[in-house]
C-alpha cells in the first residue's frame, strides 16, 4: 500500500523563520547594552531637550528629555548620532561605555538662517509662505550670463526657457504656470530691495529681422549674487500687490563682512560648439531629389549632367555660418569691514563670440555695496553700473529675403556657391533667399546699452524694537542700436543700402517709507508689524530714423542725411506710468509652534481706469511646527515637521499704460488754403472700468526633516485662479470700432511641487543630493462667450495657436495626419477627392466627408506635464565633483522648419533629409513621408500633427570637476581652485529640431521652433583665487 503525504511547506517555513527571528532577538538582546547620558550645550552647560539620538545607519533612536537626558539600547561598538535644530551634528562612538555625556556646539548659521522676503527677512523656521531659496553654492555652474541662468531647473514650480541661445539672448520664466492672455506673464524682479522694470530696452530694428529679445538682466554680474529667493504663493507675493501675480524673484547681492581686506579673482575661458545642426539634404541628395520630382511629374530634369558636373560638392550653408565660439571672463572683487562698516566692490569683463559668425556680446560691469551699522542707525548703498555691447546677426520669424541667417542657411539652395566668378557674394532669384554668409558678414547691426541702478537706505531705531526706514532707488537705461544693410545683400542691392539709427531710454524712481515693530512678550509671543508707503514712477522714450539709397556703403549708419530724402522715415514715442501703494504685514509666533502671517497692499496705478484706481490685495498664512508638540518630540527619526497653509489675492497691472483712455492718432490728410494738414482721429475707445487682473491662490505645504536633517524637503499643493483677464471683445459697429479691451477672462493653474535634499554620505567622502519635481496643469476657464482666440504667426504659417475654454493656454491647433495615401486607396470617395497617392491623408475630425478648417483640432500643449531637476555634489579631500540633470516631460513644440521643408514655397529650397531620403514613391510605399510632389489642394501654411512634436527631454545641464590647490607655502593666497565645467553635453529627446527647449517668440506663451539660434555645448576652464 502506498501512502501519500501532503507537506505544508508554507507552515514549516514560517516556523523556521519564527525560530530564527527569536534566536536572533535573543542574541541581540544579550549583545546589546543600555547606554545613558546627558546632552548639554557647550555655551551654557545646560541640558538640551529634544535632541535626536540615533544609532548610526539605523532608524533606531530616542529623544532627550527636558533635562537633556537619554537612554538607549545599543551594541558596544555602535556609533550614536546626536542632532537637533540649532546645533552642529555630532557622532560619538560607544566603545563599550554605559555612560555618555555629550556637548553640542550651537550652529549659529542654522539657528539664525534667514530667508529674504518682501520688505524684510524671516527665520526659515518661521516661514509660512512657499519660497524657494538658493544661495551661490547652489547656482548652476559654468558660463552663466544672467540671473535666470543661475537658477534654471533648480527650483520646483519655476520653468525657465531660453528664448534664444544667442549671446545675451532673452529667457521666458513662468512661476507656477501662465496667468494671462494679453498681459505680461514674467515675474517681478527685486534687486537689493529695488523693484525693477525688466522690459527690454534695446529696440528692435525695423530693417533687420531679429525676433530674439535681449535679456535686460545682462546688466547684473552673476558672480555678485549672494542668494536668490523665489516667492511663489500669495502670502509671499501679496505684499507686492498688483505686480505679484506672476511670482517675485528677490536677488540679494554680496556684502562685506568684518575682517581684513579679501580679494577674489576669478577667470575662465570657455569654448562653444553647436550641439546639433538641422539635417538637410546634401548637394547630391538635393540634385537627385529635384530631378526625381520633375521626372515623377513628367517634366524635364531640373539639372543636366553638365550642370551637375559643374556644381561639384556645392555648399553646406550651415557649416559656413557656424564657427567655434569662445568666452572670456575676468572677475575681481574686494570685500572687508570693521565693527560698524562693511564694503564690497567688484568689476567684471565678459566677452563672448557667438557660434554664428559676426555675433557676440561684451559686458563691462561694476558694483559697490556699502553698509554702516551701529546701535541706533543703519545706512546702506547698493550701486550697479554696466555697459553692454551687442553684435547682432539677422535672425527672426520673417520670410523670403527678410529671413535671418539660420533660415537662409537651412533652406538656401546647396548648389549655389558662396561667391560668384567675380568674387562677389552669389545671389539667386530662384529661391528668393539671401546668401547666408553675405547676410552674416554684410549686415552691420550693433547696440550699446548703459544701465545704472541702485538704492540708498537709512534705518533709525527709535527703540530697540521700533525702527523707521527710508529707501530711495533708481534704475536708468539708455540704448542705441544702429543697423546697415550693404549692397552685398539682396535687399541692400535693391535699395542702394538701408540704414537705421535708434535710441531708447527707460527710467524708474522709487521712494519707500516703512516702519517696523518687533518684540517678544514673556518668551511666548513674538510679534512683528510692518507698515509702509511706496511710490514708483516709470518712463520710456524712443526715437528712431532710417534712410535708403546711399551713394556708398562706407558711411554705414553714421550719416542718415546722405540717403535719399524721399526715403526718410522717423518715429518717436513716450510712455509713462506711476504706482502709489500702502502696505502692511503682521507676523505672530506663539510658543515657537503656531505661526501667523497676514499682509495687505493697496495699489493705485495710473494704468487703471478712472473707476478702479486702487486695487486691494490681502493674504493670510498659518503655520504649525508639529515637531514641537509633545506627542512628536519622542520620535527620534523626525527632526522637523511643519504644516503651512495660505490664501491671498495678487494682481497683474502690466496691461499697458493707456488702455483705459481715449487715444488719438494721425489719420488722413486735408488741404486748407493750399496747405496740407495731417488729420487726427480716435484710435482707441476708453474704458473707465479697466483694472488689474486678479489671481487668488491657495497653497498647502509641508516642510520636513528626517534623521537629524540628513533628509529634508517640502511638498506644496497650489491652486491659482485668475479672473478679470484683459480680452478684446466685440463692440457695436456704431462706435466706429470692432473691439475694445475689457476685464472678463479667467484662467486656472494648479499643481504639486516636491523638493528633497539629502546628505547621503559624510566625511571624509561627502555626497549630497537635491531633487525638485513640479506638476502643473493650466486651463483657460472663461473667455466671456468667445468660442476661441487664434494666435501665432511666423514664416508662412499663422493661427497655429488656440485659446479655448477648458484647454491649456495657447494649445497648438491644426490638422491631424493619418499617414499617406497609397496606390489602390479609394481616393475619390475620400474627404480629399483631389489627392494623389503619396499625399498626406488628413483626418476628417467632424465627419462631414470633407477636409475644411472645421477639422482643425488641438494637437498639443506648450506646457509640460511635469519637470524635474537632479543635482549631486561629491567631495573628497581637495577634489569636488558635481553634475545637474534637468528634465521636461509632456510638452510640445511647433517645428515650423519641418512645415516649410515639406511644403516649400519655392521648388528650389532645400529640404529636411529625414522626410525626403525616405519619401513615398510607388516602389517605396511608406506611410510616414509624403511624395514631395506638390498636392493639388495644398495645406502648405497650415499646422499639422506631424509638425507638432514631443518636446520632452532630459539634459545634462552642467557638470564640474574642481581641485583645491595646495598652497601651504604661499601665505598671500588664502585659497586657489582650478575647475573644468561642461554644459549641455548631452540631451535625450525625440525632438527632430535643434533644441526642444527653444522658443522663437521670446516671452510669449506661443512656442515654436523657427530659425532659432542654436544651443551650444560649452567647455570651461577656470581659476578662482582668494587673497
Amino acid at each position: 500500500m502506498r501512502y501519500f503525504y501532503v507537506i505544508d511547506y508554507e507552515k514549516i517555513l514560517s516556523r523556521w523563520v519564527l525560530s530564527i527571528f527569536l534566536l536572533l532577538t535573543t542574541l541581540v538582546g544579550y549583545s546589546q547594552g543600555l547606554v545613558k547620558g546627558q546632552v548639554i550645550s557647550e555655551d551654557d552647560r545646560q541640558g538640551i531637550p529634544g535632541i535626536n539620538v540615533l544609532i548610526k545607519n539605523t532608524i533606531q533612536g530616542t529623544v532627550t528629555d527636558a533635562a537633556g537626558n537619554f537612554r538607549i539600547q545599543t551594541q558596544p561598538n555602535a556609533v550614536l548620532v546626536f542632532s537637533g535644530v540649532g546645533f552642529i551634528r555630532q557622532e560619538v562612538s560607544v566603545n563599550g561605555k554605559s555612560q555618555l555625556d555629550v556637548k553640542l556646539v550651537v550652529d549659529n548659521r542654522q539657528l539664525n538662517e534667514v530667508i529674504v522676503v518682501g520688505y524684510g527677512t524671516q527665520k526659515k523656521s518661521d516661514l509660512t509662505g512657499a519660497v524657494s531659496s538658493l544661495d551661490s553654492k547652489e547656482f548652476n555652474k559654468g558660463v552663466q550670463t544672467s540671473v535666470d541662468q543661475l537658477i534654471a531647473g533648480r527650483a520646483a514650480g519655476v520653468q525657465i526657457t531660453q528664448a534664444s541661445a544667442e549671446p545675451g539672448g532673452g529667457v521666458t520664466i513662468r512661476i507656477r504656470g501662465a496667468n494671462s492672455i494679453n498681459a505680461n506673464n514674467e515675474p517681478l524682479y527685486v534687486i537689493d530691495g529695488l523693484p525693477i522694470d525688466n522690459s527690454p530696452v534695446v529696440p528692435n530694428s525695423p530693417v533687420i529681422t531679429d525676433g530674439a529679445v535681449r535679456n535686460p538682466l545682462n546688466a547684473l554680474n552673476p558672480a555678485d549674487i549672494e542668494s536668490i529667493e523665489i516667492l511663489k504663493d500669495a502670502s509671499a507675493t501679496a505684499i507686492y500687490g498688483s505686480r505679484g501675480a506672476n511670482g517675485v524673484i528677490l536677488v540679494t547681492t554680496k556684502k562685506g563682512t568684518k575682517g581684513k581686506l579679501k580679494v577674489n579673482y576669478n577667470a575662465y575661458t570657455a569654448f562653444q560648439n553647436v550641439t546639433k545642426t538641422i539635417p538637410m539634404l546634401n548637394t547630391q541628395q538635393y540634385i537627385s531629389l529635384l530631378n526625381d520630382l520633375k521626372k515623377d511629374q513628367g517634366l524635364a530634369p531640373e539639372f543636366t549632367s553638365e550642370q551637375i558636373a559643374a556644381i561639384g560638392n556645392g555648399t553646406n550653408w550651415q557649416k559656413e555660418i557656424y564657427r567655434p565660439g569662445y568666452t572670456r571672463n575676468h572677475q575681481l572683487s574686494f570685500s572687508g569691514g570693521q565693527d560698524k562698516f562693511n564694503y564690497y566692490a567688484s568689476v567684471n569683463y565678459y566677452d563672448q563670440k557667438g557660434v554664428i559668425i559676426s555675433s557676440g556680446i561684451k559686458k563691462y560691469i561694476g558694483r559697490a555695496n556699502l553698509t554702516y551699522n551701529d546701535d541706533r542707525f543703519k545706512f546702506g548703498l547698493n550701486l550697479n553700473s554696466s555697459l553692454v555691447n551687442d553684435d547682432f546677426v539677422p535672425n527672426g520669424v520673417s520670410i523670403n529675403e527678410g529671413a535671418g541667417v539660420v533660415n537662409t542657411a537651412i533652406f538656401q539652395d546647396p548648389t549655389l556657391p558662396i561667391r560668384d566668378a567675380n568674387g562677389n557674394y552669389a545671389q539667386t532669384l530662384i529661391v528668393n533667399l539671401e546668401n547666408p554668409v553675405a547676410l552674416a558678414n554684410e549686415v552691420t547691426d550693433v547696440a550699446e546699452t548703459n544701465r545704472t541702478f541702485g538704492n540708498i537706505f537709512a534705518e533709525y531705531f527709535i527703540l530697540p524694537e521700533l525702527s523707521v526706514k527710508v529707501n530711495a532707488g533708481t534704475d536708468r537705461q539708455t540704448a542705441r542700436r544702429d543697423s546697415y544693410l550693404s549692397r552685398q545683400t539682396r535687399r541692400g542691392q535693391a535699395t542702394n543700402g538701408i540704414a537705421d539709427a535708434q535710441s531708447s531710454s527707460a527710467s524708474n524712481y522709487l521712494l519707500e517709507l516703512t516702519a517696523r515693530y518687533s518684540k517678544t512678550f514673556r518668551d511666548i509671543h513674538k510679534v512683528e508689524v510692518l507698515g509702509g508707503y511706496t511710490y514708483q514712477q516709470f518712463e520710456n522714450n524712443y526715437i528712431g530714423a532710417g534712410a535708403q539709397n546711399f551713394s556708398s556703403d562706407a558711411l554705414l549708419f553714421n550719416n542718415l542725411a546722405a540717403g535719399a530724402r524721399s526715403t526718410f522715415d522717423v518715429a518717436s514715442g513716450r510712455n509713462q506710468n506711476q504706482l502709489q501703494s500702502y502696505l502692511g504685514r503682521v507676523n505672530y509666533n506663539l510658543l515657537d509652534k503656531y505661526l501667523l502671517t497676514a499682509s495687505f497692499r493697496a495699489d493705485g496705478s495710473s494704468r487703471f481706469g478712472e473707476n478702479n484706481k486702487f486695487g486691494f490685495f490681502p493674504s493670510v498664512a498659518l503655520g504649525w511646527r508639529i515637531k514641537e508638540e509633545d506627542f512628536l518630540k519622542s520620535v527620534a527619526v523626525l527632526s522637523d515637521l511643519k504644516l503651512r497653509g495660505s490664501y491671498g489675492l495678487t494682481g497683474n497691472q502690466d496691461i499697458g499704460s493707456y488702455k483705459s483712455l481715449v487715444l488719438l492718432g494721425p489719420q488722413g490728410n486735408a488741404i486748407f488754403d493750399g496747405v496740407s494738414y495731417v488729420g487726427v482721429s480716435t484710435t482707441q475707445l476708453p474704458n473707465a472700468n479697466l483694472k488689474w487682473e486678479t489671481t487668488g491662490q491657495l497653497d498647502i505645504g509641508l516642510d520636513f526633516g528626517l534623521f537629524g536633517n540628513r533628509l529634508t524637503g517640502s511638498i506644496d499643493y497650489f491652486n491659482k485662479n485668475t479672473k478679470d483677464l484683459l480680452l478684446q471683445l466685440p463692440v457695436p459697429r456704431t462706435t466706429g470700432f470692432s473691439t475694445t479691451f475689457k476685464n472678463v477672462g479667467g484662467m486656472k493653474n494648479q499643481g504639486l511641487e516636491i523638493t528633497l535634499n539629502t546628505v547621503n554620505i559624510q566625511k571624509p567622502f561627502t555626497w549630497r543630493s537635491s531633487v525638485n519635481f513640479s506638476l502643473i496643469r493650466n486651463e483657460v476657464t472663461d473667455l466671456a462667450g468667445l468660442p476661441h482666440i487664434l494666435q501665432g504667426e511666423a514664416g508662412f504659417s499663422k493661427d497655429f495657436s488656440i485659446i479655448r475654454k477648458g484647454k491649456p493656454l495657447n494649445s497648438f491647433f491644426g490638422y491631424v495626419i493619418d499617414g499617406v495615401y497609397q496606390l489602390g486607396d479609394n481616393i475619390k470617395s475620400s474627404p480629399q477627392p483631389l489627392a494623389s497617392p503619396g499625399d498626406y491623408r488628413y483626418r476628417d475630425v467632424n465627419g462631414d466627408g470633407q477636409i475644411t478648417t472645421a477639422d482643425r483640432t488641438i494637437l498639443g500643449s506648450p506646457f509640460p506635464s511635469y519637470t524635474f531637476g537632479i543635482n549631486n555634489d561629491f567631495a573628497y579631500g581637495p577634489l569636488t565633483f558635481s553634475f545637474f540633470l534637468q528634465g521636461v516631460q509632456g510638452s510640445s513644440v511647433f517645428n515650423l522648419n519641418r512645415t516649410e521643408s515639406e511644403n516649400p514655397i519655392s521648388f528650389r529650397r532645400n529640404r529636411l533629409a529625414e522626410s525626403f531620403t525616405d519619401r513615398w514613391t510607388p516602389t517605396n510605399p511608406t506611410n510616414a513621408n509624403p511624395s514631395g510632389i506638390p498636392p493639388k489642394v495644398a495645406y502648405a501654411t497650415n499646422i499639422n500633427s506631424r509638425a507638432v512634436e514631443d518636446a520632452s527631454f532630459i539634459r545634462l545641464k552642467t557638470i564640474q570637476l574642481a581641485y583645491n590647490l595646495p598652497l601651504a607655502k604661499l601665505n598671500f593666497i588664502r585659497s586657489a581652485q582650478l575647475y573644468v565645467t561642461g554644459q549641455n553635453l548631452f540631451t535625450i529627446t525625440n525632438y527632430t529640431g535643434s533644441d526642444p527647449e527653444v522658443s522663437a517668440f521670446g516671452t510669449s506663451n506661443v512656442r515654436a521652433d523657427y530659425n532659432s539660434y542654436p544651443l551650444t555645448k560649452t567647455y570651461t576652464v577656470g581659476l578662482n583665487l582668494n587673497f
